[in-house]
């Protein structure tokens, strides 16, 4: 059994604590301003003069007497003459005391601090030497750029970086990013577009290297997936990702696609500072200011992911590589190899979109979900309709041109459509979203025409791949 009894000398302690709680609060008081214990380990070297100390604290002379008299009052400082001061022998000691105490404090503070870096040694700098700024950012910062697309607008911000000439436009369109069209069982926001099937990254990737950059892509399940908040079980995986980023940023000098960046969404990391990301996100299209990311505070749903260039790689040449980004189109247009449970590609989406609509009960449509698809999905096709629309002009008088154009006017159809649900559903207004049966029915009915014109506008994408010159 533990004896809890206390030493006689602890007794002595409690007691005068005890019985001297007012005093002692007021000496402790006394000591417990920044400047006031300048004035003391002024006065401990040598007796001091008022002039000498209001010139070293730069404060009020009537501000300066308070301190003083509060000094005086509690007996740590002596007036010694008019107009100078000096420690008294009770201030002496207790300065002494004072100072042997707080290397004890603050050498066990180190000691914890030292065996907490050896446990966990993969800590950032910042951790191991927290009195050290650690910074660096690359030398061609990358901008993100507009678009809902978040891959698109980091991808882009990073490849313009790199001297590659093309725009947000050009590059979705050469990715086939803006073709996709990915719904799930019931509409939720998020989550549809961001997760998409393996293979169809696979294809995503291809289009992004056909800029002459060599794509590196990591990613790592999370062990609880579902909340888009990092728990306890991440904090080592997202400690990994900084670390592994801070030697990206400092060993090649290239920006850092990083999921989880502001709300779920792809950012542009160009540099670190500390344990933070610096980042460009979609706070630069909105006009804001950037806020540094801590490395723990991502936005998940189901994996940690980022995406760099570290080098160059043999370009084709562009007319090939503009024909195989139809191909891609066509792909995803299609969307039949690329849907996974639960989840549906091309003009299958679209029927599943609109069954959401017209089956299930309006208490459980998610509004918000359908008003962020309608403009997430706007902006694919306005970005689908000018890239086709490029492509036509470029290849004017070529039988592929002919095609392109007609595909043009169709997903310039299927733009103008879901513009019209975009003002059914409007973003961020759910309370004006109201779904009755009349709005329900005009919703379904401007799916099934955008449904209609995308199938017209894969025959002539298949039309144009075909006849190629």
């Amino acid at each position: 059994m533990s004896n809890n009894k206390s030493t006689p000398k602890a007794d002595d302690v409690s007691d005068l604590i005890l019985n001297s709680t007012e005093d002692i609060s007021n000496l402790l008081k006394a000591t417990g301003s920044p400047n006031r214990l300048k004035i003391l380990g002024y006065l401990l070297k040598e007796s001091r003069n008022f002039a000498f100390m209001l010139s070293r604290l730069k404060i009020k002379r009537t501000t300066l007497n308070h301190h003083l008299d509060l000094l005086i009052e509690t007996n740590l400082i002596e007036k010694e003459e008019w107009g100078r001061y000096k420690i008294s022998d009770f201030g002496t000691k207790f300065l002494e005391i004072l100072a042997e105490s707080f290397k004890q404090i603050d050498s066990e503070e180190q000691k914890a601090h030292r065996d907490l870096i050896k446990e966990y040694n993969q800590w950032p700098s910042f951790y191991r030497e927290p009195r050290m700024v650690t910074e660096n950012t690359i030398t061609s910062k990358a901008l993100y750029q507009g678009g809902w697309n978040s891959y698109i607008s980091s991808i882009s911000g990073a490849l313009i970086s790199l001297n590659v000439p093309y725009d947000y436009i050009y590059i979705s369109g050469m990715t086939g990013y803006c073709f996709i069209v990915n719904t799930t069982g019931m509409i939720k926001t998020s989550s549809i577009k961001e997760i998409i099937p393996k293979s169809a990254w696979e294809e995503i990737r291809k289009g992004t290297e056909s800029f002459g950059w060599k794509l590196h892509y990591w990613e790592q399940k999370r062990k609880y997936p579902g909340k888009w908040n990092l728990t306890e079980e991440d904090f080592k995986t997202s400690l990994d990702v900084f670390n592994n980023i801070v030697k990206i940023i400092d060993d090649y000098d290239t920006p850092v696609m990083l999921f989880g960046i502001h709300h779920t969404g792809f950012g542009i990391v160009n540099g670190y500072r500390n344990d933070s990301y610096l980042v460009s996100s979609f706070l630069r299209m909105e006009g804001r200011e950037e806020i540094p990311v801590h490395f723990d505070q991502l936005k998940l749903l189901d994996k940690f992911s980022y995406f760099y260039f570290k080098n160059h790689i043999e370009r084709n040449d562009i007319d090939f590589e503009e024909r195989q980004s139809i191909n891609r189109a066509i792909k995803f247009s299609e969307g039949s190899n690329y849907s996974h449970e639960g989840y549906f590609f091309g003009s299958e989406a679209y029927e599943d979109w609109i069954d959401s609509l017209k089956n299930n009960d309006p208490e459980i449509i998610d509004i918000y979900g359908n008003s962020v698809l309608g403009q997430y999905y706007y902006d694919g096709k306005s970005v689908a309709a000018e890239y086709i629309d490029r492509l036509a002009r470029k290849y004017k008088g070529k039988p592929q041109g002919i095609h392109l154009k007609n595909a043009f006017q169709e997903y310039r159809d299927a733009k103008r459509h879901l513009e019209k649900f975009t003002f059914l559903f409007p973003y961020f207004e759910p309370e004006k979203s109201i779904l009755s049966v009349e709005n329900r029915k005009k919703g379904i009915d401007i799916l099934s025409d955008v449904k209609n014109s995308e199938i017209r506008a894969l025959d002539f994408l298949e039309r144009a791949y075909n006849s190629w010159q």
